[in-house]
């Protein structure tokens, strides 16, 4: 099993080989983590950037990297320094040198329909929710906005490829296969897949009882095995308690199964986060407690409970 970095309101905690949680040196609240070139990267609630440069070991980068709310962290671990920050009102930056400095990706408000991209709550203003580099081209990247679809560049951000045939633009992640034209998708209204790099979408819900569909993970050694998290409506029925549940596909989608040995008969707080490590271990977070599987699923314990609200889980 590889080690966990467990991002949370009140900082990281490393969770190692023998499942003993310990809390490192570092930021002291985190809103994303990501694996980047030169390793793990950490934005906080304030919307600082840290990198980890050792084990128990974070240097800030940058005290506030964009000015706007930030509400996606992503990187390309193939190409050094390359950083991205998907942002509200929605627009992607960029940074090619870790974070020190960053670029806006001013073409996205070019792309036809921008205007009607929208978001429920007042005042409306979408954003850039999901940011993924393409597995299959070093450099290109896909970006999914809600509310307003799934947009692919192949060019740094200079003109961007609709790709939202059949697709709800609610979109909540993105997420590419690592090998074929495989892509998947969480809306709003459930699972979708394209087997055409995004041309056309397929709303595929057998198995999902539940149709909010939020977090993905596709494995790296196995991208038809999917896992996601779905509540039974929107957040604002949150209040009253997520109803959500846990899901595993082994056909990439075409089917679903409801994951319930060792976990809760249903979580009150949604299933945010989701990881998996290459020795087939999955990893999950709803708010205070972390749960984890050493058989594809089937069978779950409770790692912690009572920690500070999880925000982010990342394995190195």
């Amino acid at each position: 099993m590889s080690e966990l970095l467990i991002g949370t309101q009140s900082g990281v905690f490393r969770l190692g080989n023998d499942e003993n949680l310990q809390q490192e040196e570092g930021p002291a609240t985190v809103a994303f983590l990501t694996r980047a070139h030169e390793g793990v990267v950490a934005l906080t609630q304030q919307g600082a950037l840290w990198r980890r440069i050792s084990r128990n070991g974070w240097e800030l980068v940058h005290e506030h990297p964009v000015a706007e709310d930030v509400w996606a962290l992503g990187a390309d671990p193939r190409v050094p320094g390359r950083l991205y920050l998907g942002v509200s009102p929605a627009l992607l930056y960029w940074s090619d040198n870790g974070g020190a400095s960053w670029t806006a990706c001013k073409a996205i408000r070019r792309i036809p329909g921008y205007e009607r991209w929208t978001f429920p709550p007042p005042p409306h203003i979408p954003h850039v929710r999901s940011v993924v580099p393409d597995p299959q081209v070093i450099g290109a990247v896909y970006i999914g906005v809600e509310e307003g679809g799934i947009y692919r560049s192949g060019d740094q951000g200079e003109t961007w490829e609709s790709l939202n045939e059949g697709l709800y633009w609610d979109v909540h992640t993105v997420t590419p296969a690592s090998a074929g034209l495989w892509l998947y998708a969480t809306t709003g209204r459930g699972f979708y897949r394209s087997g055409d790099g995004g041309q056309h979408w397929q709303h595929l819900m057998s198995g999902l009882e539940r149709r909010y569909t939020v977090p993905l993970v596709a494995l790296q050694q196995r991208p038809d095995r999917l896992y996601t998290a779905a509540a039974a409506g929107p957040p604002p029925s949150w209040r009253e308690g997520a109803n959500a549940a846990l899901y595993r596909s082994d056909d990439g989608g075409e089917h679903w199964v409801r994951l319930e040995r060792g976990l809760p008969p249903q979580f009150d707080v949604m299933v945010r986060q989701i990881a998996a490590d290459d020795s087939g271990s999955v990893f999950i977070a709803a708010g205070p407690e972390l749960f984890v599987s050493h058989d594809a699923g089937d069978s779950w314990q409770r790692l912690a409970e009572g920690l500070p609200t999880v925000q982010a889980l990342v394995t190195v």
